[in-house]
């Protein structure tokens, strides 16, 4: 119990030490390898994507976040908001641990109609998370927080709303019972919870604070599950319920509000190394289903991006449930509040790549969005590009014909566990062709293969010094339809 409370202690401290929002802490921004268009805290670690939502006109984002010296498993939920999507702003830590343990992963939903009774009858925000605590082997419970303004929350009185499994009855005594996902299923008019850590658990709940078990799937296990609708493209009243196994998987099937039927196999989300934790956004005002990831991994102990100690965001997906010859497939494409990023662009057309030969010689940046189409040419070997050109930590994103496969490889770092690597995917051409969607920040590249059927996020480490861009084939030449580029700006407006 001693060291519970003397981790606590600790805890709390470090964590009223976190620096504002203010210049003097987004200066460092402006470090070598500090994300310019993803996501960052000002200070410290993160991980898990936590509470997205739209709230009040603002999109809310949480996120695990833990101070310098604080164990990485996240202490507290930092919070920030946006209006676009894109720029974000910087709010105090929403929810922090407390004698009941630490604050663990998480959703957030709008209460329209006060359920929960919280809010005198009007809208309000509830959070939903994990309690993690030591002190008893690390067992997990669920509970809740609410806000009626989006800035100030309250923990409900009687947390937590459902206890450590074994005080449920006829439940094994696990630890792990973690990450719930909630959400308003209109048919049945109740909140669901899908919950796991482990074996995947739903729960349902007509006011947010009592919950009753609807089914287990002992089958499936994963930590930050999802579960949501999406239409099929193109086809009239047809959809599927999609769960999620924290993004590095996905399985399709049916929901009842009671319980989750799979139909199929497991599908990868993204091929990438650094692509977990994946949550979709409640409450948008579209129809769009809108995804975003921790971009980083656990692997990574000795991040060299001092007073941020690691961790960022996934730009925002937009996820399409397409009908392709395998049957139905996530697509998975960049949020259109993205090109709002955008600087002064460049284009080539209808251009020979020979080997040998670089036809982007001229364009530089650290920062840049490239979107390319290429024709698949008899005899050549593959095509590439080096982002950036030159120094002793090379990332090259590309696509060999033989094995109709795109790949992202990155060497220069055996310093990192796991770093020199090549991650690939398969990627059958369409109509004779290729496309490669590239975005390149100071630390990440995300790289989208036929209009979303192929994904690979990396985390990158270049030379600072080093920013030109190389595109290149090999064992002959390779033509190329169309070349865009834009230079993208920073989301903290740093010089």
């Amino acid at each position: 119990m001693k060291f519970f409370s003397d981790w606590l202690l600790l805890s709390i401290a470090a964590l009223s030490l976190q620096p504002a929002a203010d210049a003097a802490s987004l200066s460092s921004y402006s470090k070598p390898w500090r994300p310019q268009f993803h996501f960052t805290p000002a200070s410290g670690w993160m991980n898990d994507p936590n509470g997205l939502c739209f709230f009040q006109g603002s999109y809310h984002l949480f996120y695990q976040h833990s101070g310098e010296g604080l164990p990485n498993g996240g202490a507290s939920w930092g919070h920030a908001v946006s209006k676009d999507l894109v720029h974000w702003e910087h709010c105090p830590p929403a929810i922090t641990l407390d004698e009941k343990g630490a604050i663990w992963s998480g959703s957030a939903v709008v209460d329209r109609s006060d359920t929960s009774g919280f809010f005198g009858g009007k809208p309000g925000l509830v959070c939903i998370y994990t309690y993690m605590n030591p002190a008893e082997g690390d067992r997990q419970s669920q509970a809740i927080a609410y806000s009626a303004d989006g800035k100030t929350f309250t923990k409900y009185q009687k947390n937590p709303v459902l206890p450590q499994l074994r005080y449920q009855p006829g439940q094994p005594d696990d630890e792990s019972f973690r990450d719930p996902k909630v959400f308003w299923h209109a048919p049945t008019k109740r909140w669901v919870m899908v919950v796991a850590g482990g074996t995947v658990r739903i729960y349902s709940s007509p006011n947010l604070r009592d919950w009753t078990l609807e089914s287990i799937n002992k089958d499936i296990n994963t930590e930050c599950p999802d579960l949501f609708e999406l239409p099929v493209e193109g086809v009239a009243k047809e959809s599927r319920w999609v769960l999620s196994g924290g993004g590095r998987w996905y399985l399709l099937g049916s929901f009842d509000g009671h319980k989750f039927v799979p139909e199929g196999k497991k599908q990868p989300f993204n091929y990438g190394h650094d692509f977990y934790a994946s949550q979709t956004w409640n409450d948008l005002s579209d129809d769009r289903r809108i995804m975003t990831t921790w971009l980083y991994n656990w692997d990574y102990n000795n991040w060299p991006t001092e007073p941020f100690s690691g961790g960022c965001m996934t730009l925002p997906y937009e996820l399409k449930l397409r009908v392709v010859k395998d049957g139905l497939r996530i697509f998975s494409t960049p949020a259109k509040e993205v090109q709002v990023l955008r600087g002064e662009l460049q284009s080539w057309v209808d251009k020979t790549i020979t080997p040998g030969s670089n036809l982007l010689a001229g364009v530089c940046g650290k920062t840049l969005e490239i979107e390319a189409e290429f024709e698949v040419t008899p005899g050549a070997a593959s095509f590439a590009f080096k982002v950036p050109r030159g120094g002793s930590n090379q990332t090259v994103i590309g696509y060999r014909f033989a094995e109709k496969k795109m790949f992202v490889t990155r060497s220069g770092r055996s310093d990192i566990k796991n770093f020199d690597r090549t991650d690939e995917e398969p990627l059958p051409p369409q109509n004779g062709c290729v496309k490669l969607h590239i975005f390149l920040d100071s630390s990440s590249v995300e790289v989208f293969g036929n209009d979303g059927a192929a994904v690979i996020t990396d985390d990158i480490l270049p030379d600072p010094l080093c920013d030109g861009i190389e595109l290149f084939a090999e064992g002959g030449s390779v033509r190329l339809i169309a070349l865009k580029a834009w230079p993208l700006q920073s989301i903290w407006h740093q010089p």
